[in-house]
């Protein structure tokens, strides 16, 4: 049995756990609960934490990966929120320094409600939106990696109300759109043509009668170069096949911007196979 002082110390929680496993008699009975009911609490918790939380890693590309080791950055989605529809994604660089977070709802339809920020690797704000409903609606504010002021927008319901843009040393500057998308070659009409003139109907499906739509999602690439093609919403094997054909070989697009710099941009492009 532990000398009074030592009882004293347990009850003012200063105890090492050693030290509290062994005692003995009836305040070891009343301890040995409180334990149990304590870890009980804290494996819930932590139950939680775990299946409220996905996360998955990356490679420079976006290609995933296995382990924080061999990645670039990785994310997490968090789904803790009591209402299912709520999620936030939030990216990481390798270092641990927050890249990115994101809050959607619903998250199935992965409309963007609330902040959008995104950070710098030295940890400087970079962006910080505000969306409503899957559009832009309040302040977009952009920075430097200096932490000076980029741009200031202010949207309504999705539409530009007023905006002002600043160079890395604090003088405004001409005015430019905040997202410019990728664009193929001469424009959608040229797009529409080369799609004409190279999609072939698989002569399978044509025979058979086959008709659809085949989506396909690629990356138009910084360089404008098309990569990590594939397809989203499928036919047949054969006209999957013969629409990701055509886009793998598809010229350069002019790159998506960003806030005045070059991004990769995630494409969906149909193709429809029609028979006369």
């Amino acid at each position: 049995m532990k000398n009074k002082n030592e009882t004293q110390q347990w009850l003012a929680g200063n105890t090492p756990l050693c030290c509290v496993l062994r005692l003995a008699g009836p305040l070891a009975n009343i301890q040995n609960k409180t334990m149990k009911t304590t870890l009980t609490i804290l494996m819930s918790v932590l139950t939680f934490i775990v299946f409220g939380q996905d996360t998955t890693y990356y490679d420079y590309d976006g290609n995933k990966v296995n382990s924080l080791k061999s990645c670039h950055h990785y994310e997490v989605i968090d789904r803790s929120n009591p209402d299912t529809n709520k999620v936030v994604e939030r990216v990481y660089f390798k270092s641990g320094q927050i890249k990115s977070e994101r809050n959607y709802n619903p998250y199935s339809e992965k409309k963007l409600h609330g902040k959008r920020k995104e950070w710098y690797e030295n940890g400087q704000i970079r962006k910080d939106i505000d969306f409503e409903n899957g559009k832009l609606n309040g302040q977009l504010l952009t920075h430097w990696d200096n932490g000076q002021l980029k741009r200031k927008d202010t949207y309504k319901d999705g539409k530009l109300i007023e905006g002002k843009v600043w160079n890395s040393d604090g003088k405004e500057a001409q005015y430019y759109n905040f997202e410019i998308m990728p664009q193929f070659p001469g424009g959608i009409n040229d797009l529409v043509q080369y799609l004409g003139k190279n999609v072939k109907y698989p002569k399978k499906s044509q025979r058979k009668g086959i008709e659809g739509r085949v989506l396909v999602n690629f990356i138009v690439e910084k360089d404008g170069s098309v990569s990590n093609v594939r397809v989203i919403e499928s036919v047949n094997d054969a006209m999957d096949a013969e629409a990701v054909r055509v886009v793998k070989k598809m010229p350069k697009w002019e790159p998506g911007m960003e806030d005045g710099e070059k991004v990769r941009i995630s494409f969906n492009l149909p193709i429809k196979y029609r028979l006369n």
